[in-house]
């Protein structure tokens, strides 16, 4: 049975937490809690506590379990802005920057792994990015591409009008140059 911990209005900006939040997704708990632990990050602390707080509401929830049988698991995190308190800062002439002092919202889920349902396949469902697809894949992809395109016929130049106003140039100063 899975357990929920939330942290409101941490007056940092959800971007840094991000960073960390996707450390953690997916991990065994006790990795997670030694990575954050060690972590230099500010939003590390803040964290790693919201973390334990999970892990001891899964203890309250499964009260005939213990964590280090139940092979817990960060099971979702996520990170949402919060409140966004506006100052102003004094700028150049007069002027004033305003400046967003941002917050967020982090919501953890701690399950056991034991308890979470796995696909017919017996794998998690992870997005992967393939970076070099298959040779045969780009082969038959490029093929039929090729066959229906057909070169486009080149313009031909078109001739450029800038030496003849060069040359009005020339005359309109030579004009003067006589006149002086």
């Amino acid at each position: 049975m899975e357990a929920v911990a939330k942290l409101n209005n941490y007056p940092t900006s959800p971007r840094k937490m991000r960073l960390l939040a996707d450390l953690i997704r997916g991990m065994k708990v006790e990795k997670a809690l030694g990575v954050l632990q060690f972590n230099p990050k500010h939003p590390a602390t803040p964290l790693y506590k919201l973390l334990k707080s999970a892990i001891n509401n899964w203890e309250q929830k499964n009260s005939g379990e213990k964590v280090e049988d139940a092979d817990l698991i960060v099971k979702t995190i996520m990170v949402d802005g919060g409140r966004v308190i506006k100052r102003m800062r004094p700028a150049p002439q007069g002027r004033g920057y305003r400046v967003r002092k941002r917050s967020n919202h982090v919501t953890i889920i701690v399950d056991s792994m034991n308890a979470i349902t796995l696909p017919s396949n017996g794998k998690l469902k992870t997005a992967k990015v393939n970076a070099t697809p298959d040779v045969e894949e780009v082969k038959q992809e490029a093929a039929p591409a090729t066959k229906t395109k057909k070169a486009a016929p080149k313009k031909a130049a078109a001739k450029k009008a800038a030496p003849k106003k060069a040359a009005k140039k020339s005359d309109e100063s030579k004009e003067e140059n006589s006149n002086k």
